[in-house]
């Protein structure tokens, strides 16, 4: 499994339907899945820019691996985001027969994430939105980065400015450079 970490906006979902379609891998973002919800509460705690709770997060997570087959490749995008759902993970991951490759994080300066987000056109991506999400990112995820790296988990940082092929083929590189270490 490959994990996408990054801000809102640092090209995550993008760079993930790109790799998992050149691969014949799949991709699972936590976010898509909230957002194709039709449960009333999630819907707003989004528009207001807020995290899902970790217990439903994770059911959802689950339930999404488990439609998977474990010979499948998976790009796992917006999870986790605290230390709760690293060790939910880390518990659950081998009931599914997968570990964690590597962690792919996405590096894209703060006005930038700004400026993507907020041409998005989304209900939930207004600038006291987008700057309370990237406030939360710094303040709870950031961690999770921490935990990996100290666990001897690969990380490949990859630039997310520029032209979306490049990038690809930034991501496609450490995603591959990853992989051959293990």
């Amino acid at each position: 499994m490959i994990l996408f970490f990054g801000p809102p906006g640092s090209g995550k979902s993008v760079q993930g339907q790109l790799l998992v379609e050149r691969n014949g891998w799949q991709w699972v973002s936590t976010g898509d899945l909230f957002r194709n919800s039709k449960d009333p509460e999630v819907l707003k705690r989004m528009a207001g820019g807020e995290l899902i709770d970790d217990e439903l997060t994770n059911k959802v997570l689950d339930d999404a691996l488990g439609e998977i087959d474990s010979d499948t490749d998976v790009v796992l995008d917006g999870y986790p985001r605290n230390i709760d759902q690293v060790h939910w993970l880390e518990e659950h991951l081998p009931g599914h027969d997968r570990t964690i490759d590597c962690v792919i994080l996405f590096d894209v300066p703060r006005d930038v994430l700004i400026e993507r987000l907020a041409g998005r056109g989304r209900l939930e991506d207004t600038l006291n939105v987008i700057s309370h999400r990237l406030d939360i990112y710094e303040q709870k995820t950031s961690p999770v980065l921490s935990f990996y790296r100290d666990n001897g988990t690969p990380i490949q940082v990859v630039d997310g400015n520029g032209d979306i092929s490049d990038i690809h083929e930034r991501v496609q590189g450490a995603v591959m450079s990853c992989r051959a270490t293990k």
